[in-house]
């Protein structure tokens, strides 16, 4: 995963305080940690947040995301 994508995210979740931010913390952790895996309910909330995303920096680092987490 590149890291500009996570420092975009790793700032959402400093400056907001919400259910999403905490699981956006939490996969952006498992992308530090290789032998992590994420599960599907994970998967499917990634691409949901993706598909909402209207920030085109914020879309593109969830995008780096979900391809480090589930297409590495």
């Amino acid at each position: 995963m590149q890291e500009p994508s996570r420092i975009i995210i790793e700032n959402y979740c400093l400056t907001h305080s919400s259910a999403k931010s905490r699981r956006l913390k939490r996969l952006v952790e498992l992308s530090y940690d290789l032998s992590a895996e994420a599960s599907d309910a994970d998967a499917v909330f990634l691409e949901k947040l993706i598909d909402s995303e209207k920030d085109p920096e914020m879309k593109e680092a969830l995008e780096d995301l979900n391809d480090f987490l589930f297409n590495y």
